[in-house]
């Protein structure tokens, strides 16, 4: 996030004293400087920035540029912007740029619209800056993920798109980095609506930063302290509020006669503001119960958000578990198949010996030898002694 108060500061710093500085935002600054006014302002504190050279705060605000989370003009709005340059006409250009801008949230158009203007401020001081259009293109386009196409429209059209932009001095938000002490809030009522309308800014960054997933615990405590000061603003403007009823109210009485004002009309006055001080009081209750609630459910978002991590490490784990325990079954079977054919080589081989009381041999008929099959349940006769010899001399 682009710290509150660098918008301003750098850029009413350029706009005073780097315009006739040559090559501004072309030009970078001494890199220790940059980083040592960066994280200044990342810690909020005090910066004279007229002891730095105007290339060095040109940097750095370069540099938040191309940090930011996302595009200027959105992903969504992006592609939209690039068609828009297509149409054939000027008019036709302009209307849809203005059209596509109003779409853009409020920071988004607020940022891109300080810049386009203070560039060209830039480029109108092109005799002293030596920074011509093209130059801008050149440092702002890969800076901020934008063509050249779109710049130009911007550049070619300020007035039409960007004519109500004024470049003023902000004042930072304020701070209650001591719970002693409470600061010193405003006393009018437009001080008060401005002060909640720049806390708000303040807290919606905060709450974008922390939804995108940066978990910072100085953006947490900076959450903290910017809803104790709403909540003080608030109930000040309340008072505020309520004080200038009563002041009115009094005023109303002064003017009339003391004659023309009856008793029963200053009572109803009275029970009136004693409704509305009951009625204040619960609703500043509500609000301190709201936001215990608020912190708790940020507390068990956060417990759930690590269950949800356990829960997917261990899924991760099964997994890999059962892929194991699968292959340990493959191998399993496999060395019970190997074992079943090493017991059934034995049953083969008994069933493949031959028989030695299997055929038995006829005598030669034709001087031929020919087998005998031996009848079932008996055993073959034995030949004589004389037969055998003369088979024998046969």
């Amino acid at each position: 996030m682009m710290p509150f108060g660098c918008r301003p500061f750098s850029v009413n710093y350029v706009e005073k004293y780097g315009m006739k500085c040559e090559g501004i935002y072309k030009v970078s600054g001494i890199k220790s400087k940059v980083d040592e006014l960066k994280a200044a302002y990342d810690q909020e504190e005090s910066t004279n920035l007229e002891e730095y050279e105007p290339n060095t705060v040109a940097s750095l605000q370069k540099q938040y540029l191309r940090d930011l989370p996302e595009n200027l003009l959105t992903k969504e709005l992006m592609p939209r912007f690039e068609e828009a340059y297509g149409r054939t006409t000027e008019t036709e250009k302009v209307q849809e740029f203005q059209r596509l801008l109003k779409e853009l949230p409020e920071g988004n158009y607020l940022l891109i619209s300080w810049l386009i203007v203070h560039m060209d401020h830039v480029i109108t001081k092109e005799l002293e800056a030596k920074m011509n259009i093209q130059n801008i293109y050149i440092v702002l386009s890969p800076t901020v993920q934008i063509s050249n196409l779109v710049l130009y429209v911007f550049f070619t059209h300020v007035q039409e798109l960007f004519g109500n932009v004024v470049l003023k001095q902000v004042t930072k938000p304020w701070r209650w980095s001591n719970m002693a002490t409470m600061p010193m809030l405003p006393e009018t009522q437009a001080g008060i609506k401005e002060e909640i309308r720049r806390q708000e800014l303040l807290l919606n960054c905060l709450h974008q930063d922390l939804q995108g997933g940066i978990k910072d615990l100085s953006e947490e405590v900076r959450l903290w302290e910017v809803q104790r000061i709403l909540t003080g603003l608030k109930r000040k403007l309340r008072e505020a509020k309520r004080q200038g009823c009563e002041t009115k109210i009094a005023q109303e009485i002064a003017s009339l006669s003391k004659e023309a004002v009856s008793k029963k009309k200053m009572n109803e006055n009275e029970e009136v503001i004693n409704i509305l001080l009951v009625q204040e009081k619960e609703i500043l209750t509500k609000q301190e119960e709201l936001l215990a609630m608020e912190q708790f459910l940020r507390q068990q978002i956060i417990i759930l958000e690590d269950l949800q991590r356990h829960n997917e490490e261990l899924e991760i784990k099964n997994n890999h578990l059962n892929q194991a325990i699968h292959k340990e079954s493959e191998a399993i079977i496999e060395l019970c198949m190997q074992l079943w054919l090493l017991q059934m080589q034995p049953d083969k081989a008994k069933q493949q010996e031959p028989d030695s009381r299997g055929d038995a041999i006829q005598p030669p008929k034709n001087g031929i030898l020919e087998p005998i099959p031996p009848e079932a349940g008996k055993k073959p006769a034995k030949p004589s002694s004389s037969r055998d010899r003369k088979e024998t001399s046969i």
